[in-house]
């Protein structure tokens, strides 16, 4: 901050490490350019250039195609700060918290039908592998992303995968506990061997291994997550419902209320990068259109265990759904034509 007075006149402040050289938020005061380690033209870390780390960022952020002249023009919609995040979501929680309570004073678990618990057993609790592959996907965009805006806003969508991982384990010990017979809670084998998980484990671990920063937000905030999410917060919901499982469908539904926030922050971070960098729209869509039918039939696929005779998860249904879960990611931002 500099200041400029002159004699007879009120003091008068320019904010000059600030974009828009106003007095800002109390979001901005706390968000602004932190990030020392990105220094364009310089090695980010404090350690010989050719050190593995300087190497690392200088080729998978630094020098990424998916490119802006100053990051720092980025702003999360919600403007969330650790504070304001942490009692949001605090209030989510007692939430949550209020509707288990409820539905366990009910005897809700035990009351469960054996085919929705077979489902259950199938398709839903061994999501919590798939869900730690997001908050590991988000973690590392969030350690890569070249301005503290963009790490803060992944951050905290980081801190919403462990929040959904920490309700559905909590979902399985209370099935375990309350239905013994299933076997709930042994649920590696089936993420690492069941068929109908294997392409989307497949896609997750691809996406854990993709280096380019600006590649892997975009294919997790505007495909893999949204895909995802179609299934595992909106049409589990649809099917727990459907069997009485009102605690899932609420929860899964809540959940969801994450999701929508994650979807924000991503459009006005695209459109940032798009206004500075019209090249960065015909990027995106790229890297959307590559990716797009695989996931779309690695989750349709891993939908499959939860289709009953009750809800029957109508997989032409299931992908239309899934489609346009991207479809909807991307419209904002002006990607109209993914594959079909």
């Amino acid at each position: 901050m500099t200041s400029d007075v002159t004699p007879g006149t009120r003091r008068r402040r320019t904010w000059s490490r600030y974009t828009d050289r106003k007095v800002p938020t109390e979001y901005e005061f706390v968000s602004h350019d932190l990030h020392w380690h990105y220094k364009p033209g310089q090695p980010p870390w404090e350690m010989a250039p050719d050190h593995v780390w300087n190497r690392w960022y200088i080729e998978n952020r630094n020098e990424s195609p998916f490119t802006c002249p100053d990051w720092n023009r980025f702003r999360d919609p919600d403007m969330l700060v650790y504070r304001t995040y942490v009692r949001m979501q605090d209030e989510a929680e007692s939430y949550v918290d209020g509707l288990i309570d409820d539905h366990e004073g009910r005897g809700a678990y035990a009351a469960l039908p054996g085919e929705w618990l077979g489902a259950l057993r199938s398709g839903y609790t061994p999501f919590r592998y798939a869900g730690h592959a997001l908050l590991m996907a988000a973690t590392y965009v969030m350690s890569m992303a070249p301005s503290s805006y963009i790490s803060n806003a992944v951050a905290f969508q980081g801190g919403d995968e462990l929040r959904r991982i920490q309700r559905v384990a909590y979902q399985t010990r209370q099935l375990q506990v309350h239905h013994p017979e299933f076997g709930f809670g042994d649920d590696r084998a089936v993420w690492e061997r069941d068929p109908s998980w294997q392409p989307l484990r497949k896609v997750l671990e691809l996406l854990l291994v993709e280096r380019d920063w600006g590649k892997a937000f975009v294919s997790l905030n505007f495909v893999v997550k949204p895909a995802i999410d179609a299934v595992f917060n909106v049409r589990l919901a649809e099917a727990a419902e459907a069997h009485g499982d009102g605690l899932t469908a609420m929860m899964h539904r809540h959940l969801q209320l994450d999701s929508e926030r994650s979807a924000r922050w991503s459009v006005a971070l695209a459109r940032t990068a798009i206004e500075a960098v019209p090249d960065n729209s015909g990027l995106i869509a790229g890297w959307v259109n590559d990716a797009t039918a695989a996931v779309v039939d690695a989750v349709v696929d891993a939908s499959a265990p939860l289709s009953t005779s009750v809800s029957a998860l109508d997989a032409v249904e299931t992908r239309r759904a899934v489609r346009e879960s991207i479809a909807a990611a991307v419209r904002p931002i002006g990607v109209e034509h993914l594959q079909s």
